[in-house]
């Protein structure tokens, strides 16, 4: 039993630090209207500009500041994520469809993603190039939108592997 409760400790700390950190930048992001995930959500640079001008310059420095925290927030996820599915048996009734090694990889290849979506959100969000000062090719806000749509349908696969696991495919 000790082993078990050693393996799972990580684990169970990667939860309590996602839960912890997604629930105090919601908080700390409740004041975006539209929210954060409209801005994810952007293709193109004008969709991105009609988001950021409806936040406004606060708004704007607001969502810059959270992304150092949401840095922490998709590692947690992505640990929690590798963890659950190699060292617990979260997904062992669907290990006869689907690999535990795509489960154990998703929210990691999604955290991934994340971090790319952040990156791009913080250079498309910088002083110079909301001044007019650098032009941004177009499919930079396409690799943007495009990051975080994978990293939502990683994390969306993810959630229903594991509700599908705990009650459709149930051994």
């Amino acid at each position: 039993m000790a082993a078990q409760h050693s393996s799972t400790l990580l684990l169970k700390w990667a939860v309590v630090a996602c839960a912890v950190l997604f629930a105090g930048l919601g908080v700390f992001l409740a004041p975006l209207h539209p929210s954060v995930v409209a801005l994810q959500f952007t293709y193109s640079p004008q969709a991105f500009a009609a988001v950021l001008q409806t936040w406004g310059p606060e708004g704007v420095e607001r969502f810059r500041q959270h992304l150092m925290v949401d840095g922490l927030l998709l590692l947690s996820y992505g640990v929690a994520g590798y963890l659950a599915a190699g060292r617990t048996r979260l997904f062992a009734s669907l290990s006869h469809h689907v690999p535990l090694a795509f489960w154990a990889l998703l929210l990691p290849l999604a955290a991934v993603f994340d971090a790319g979506e952040n990156l791009l959100h913080w250079w498309l969000t910088g002083a110079e190039v909301l001044q007019g000062n650098v032009a941004l090719p177009t499919i930079t806000y396409l690799a943007a939108g495009v990051c975080a749509t994978i990293k939502w349908l990683g994390i969306a696969s993810f959630a229903i592997g594991a509700f599908s696991a705990k009650t459709v495919f149930r051994v």
